[in-house]
């Protein structure tokens, strides 16, 4: 890929085409950044597929709005409704799409998936949209609304098309990269709490490799960001499956390399109170183990409670500082913001050179 930027640090502006495989958060992103905006203008943000406010029409500057569309899903037949009022055709909007129309209106209107996008006469609807933000007869969105589109290099989607030369000159397009395994983890801290698989963060600290790979010519999964929150969120759902029903699971996610090498990682069997109390008199007895065993012991250690972690195994989070430092890290994600927060406290000095790594995501 070009000259490209994670998807966490692309900006919120108008008139942007983000382009990047997908699964790998462009629709989150956008969307927390717009949810970001609003607070900061002292809005409502108001996500137009879940809900219109009664009072959003006649206070639209009482809200920030925010609509994702699929764009081979819309049509020009699509943006209105004719309505017959005295001998003339009038030409009704969706009701969130009329939102967007408001004087005083802020917000985001997201297409997604512009680049697969097959007809002609869509093209030139949402070239009309995105450039002059006009459709139709009397479609005009607010100025107030910025206009982001998103899609997927012909790499990674058959159906993709490229999108007008002069649409492209147009717009501000963007190589969107996947976020770091460190940012994904804390996502799915924030997202689901306990509620996730978090050996998947471990695994992918390993192995980074396995977070993003191309899809293979036959119709076989392949793993992504976007796969990858699928199976962690499954597994804990099936925390008590067999072996056989949890690799499964993994293969049908990931694709059978990825997902056999993650699924070996979920039959290690380590017994893992003596190995936690073995670390207390040796942290050194960490490096002994095989790879999947370190693994499941980096997991039982951001479970334990705060005391144990300030106290016994403070020397082996100490070890953890001097010879793995990007585990030391990784675990503390793993732990809830409160829990981690104050261990941090607790342990000035041990965190003080990884202060800057972690501050972006307490």
């Amino acid at each position: 890929m070009a000259f490209s930027v994670r998807v966490t640090e692309i900006p919120l502006e108008d008139r942007l085409f983000l382009i990047g495989p997908p699964g790998i958060g462009k629709t989150e992103v956008v969307m927390q950044k717009a949810e970001e905006e609003a607070a900061r203008m002292g809005r409502l943000f108001v996500n137009l597929r879940e809900e219109i406010p009664p009072d959003l029409f006649q206070r639209p500057e009482k809200y920030y709005v925010f609509l994702r569309v699929v764009a081979p899903h819309v049509f020009p037949e699509d943006l209105g409704l004719p309505k017959h009022a005295d001998g003339y055709a009038e030409f009704l909007p969706p009701k969130a799409l009329k939102a967007m129309t408001l004087k005083g209106i802020a917000g985001v209107l997201f297409i997604d998936e512009l680049s697969n996008v097959q007809r002609d006469d869509q093209i030139a609807m949402y070239y009309s949209l995105i450039l002059e933000k006009e459709a139709g007869w009397m479609l005009r969105i607010s100025d107030g609304v910025k206009i982001i589109a998103a899609g997927n290099p012909p790499e990674w989607s058959e159906v993709a098309r490229p999108i007008p030369k002069p649409l492209r000159n147009r717009l501000t397009i963007i190589n969107v990269a996947p976020p770091t395994v460190e940012e994904w983890t804390a996502y799915m801290q924030r997202r689901y709490g306990d509620g996730w698989e978090r050996l998947a963060a471990l695994h992918l600290a390993v192995y980074p490799e396995d977070f993003l790979s191309p899809p293979p010519e036959d119709s076989s999964p392949f793993p992504t960001p976007r796969s990858w929150t699928s199976l962690a969120v499954l597994l804990h759902k099936h925390k008590n499956a067999s072996d056989g029903l949890k690799e499964a699971l993994a293969v049908g996610n990931l694709g059978e390399e990825v997902g056999a090498r993650f699924a070996a990682l979920l039959r290690t069997n380590l017994n893992i109170k003596e190995a936690l109390r073995k670390l207390e008199k040796s942290p050194s007895y960490f490096d002994k183990l095989t790879v999947n065993q370190r693994l499941l012991l980096l997991d039982a250690v951001a479970q334990q409670p705060l005391d144990r972690l300030a106290g016994p195994l403070k020397g082996f989070l100490e070890h953890l500082s001097r010879e793995h430092r990007e585990m030391l890290v990784l675990v503390t994600l793993l732990m809830d913001r409160e829990k981690r927060v104050a261990l941090m406290k607790k342990l000035t000095d041990l965190y003080a050179e990884v202060a800057g790594e972690l501050s972006r995501y307490v």
